[in-house]
């Protein structure tokens, strides 16, 4: 079955409402005199037009670095379970299997339960839970040798940064700025059609109408990036766990835990 990019749902979308409204402002505005108002209009399409331009422009790059740095958050809180799993094998065999079933139930507890969960802005609690008790047995642990001793430390400084990083991931879910701000992009971008509109010219529809679905794809498409860059665990360009199901693979590959 072909699935259709967001985006381009969003640019053909968004090209469809304008050529109706084109369609519809053929019928009902009275065509402006453009030898004489043109230069005004000009001017101030110009001038709206850079804005919205400058506007989304700005962003499409905050979005893009935004989830850039939410990929790389994800990566991090991976790689660090893939430290300790290293870092366990320096400790006597009974704390050693522990950490790494402890390790395997986070893999595990993130890809089936969490990641779903996070599509529709929610998380596991049992995932937490893993991770309070994958914590709970590296800062209790009793080392009696000197490298037990800097094994351990190792250990604190990797969960702690996976916490860190957790949390971050988590408290991306709660980042509304997206709902607040589209509404605003949507009225600045019909604006700049309602201006494409006013340059109506009897006979010259088909011209007109193209410049018109040229105008709102490329609006469209921004305003598609910018949903889908902000919406980073659902859509076409979802994160995924990749990090987590290569530590399962690992994890069980090298070990005999399961």
């Amino acid at each position: 079955m072909l699935v259709i990019p967001s985006i381009y749902l969003w640019s053909a979308g968004s090209a469809a409402v304008a050529f109706v409204g084109m369609l519809i402002a053929h019928r009902v505005v009275k065509p402006v005199d453009l030898s004489q108002h043109q230069p005004s209009l000009d001017a101030t399409l110009n001038i709206v037009g850079t804005l919205v331009s400058i506007l989304l422009g700005l962003l499409v790059a905050a979005s893009l670095n935004s989830y850039q740095a939410l990929e790389t958050e994800v990566d991090t809180e991976a790689t660090c379970v893939s430290e300790i799993c290293r870092l366990s094998f320096g400790l006597p065999i009974a704390e050693q299997r522990q950490i790494l079933k402890t390790c395997l139930d986070y893999c595990d507890f993130v890809i089936n339960r969490e990641w779903p969960e996070m599509a529709t802005g929610g998380y596991s609690q049992k995932a937490f839970v893993v991770y309070a008790s994958l914590l709970k047995t590296i800062v209790t642990f009793q080392p009696t040798t000197n490298g037990e001793s800097n094994i351990q430390n190792a250990l604190i400084n990797s969960i702690q940064t996976l916490g860190d990083h957790r949390r971050g991931r988590i408290l991306w879910l709660h980042n509304n700025w997206t709902k607040h701000l589209m509404p605003v992009l949507i009225m600045c971008s019909m604006i700049v059609l309602i201006f494409a509109y006013l340059y109506v010219k009897r006979g010259a529809v088909v011209l007109h109408g193209f410049l018109i679905c040229f105008v709102a794809s490329a609006l469209g498409a921004n305003l598609g990036l910018i949903h889908v860059l902000n919406h980073p665990f659902s859509g076409d360009w979802a994160i995924q766990p990749i990090g987590f199901e290569y530590n399962q693979q690992l994890i069980k590959r090298f070990t005999d835990v399961r």
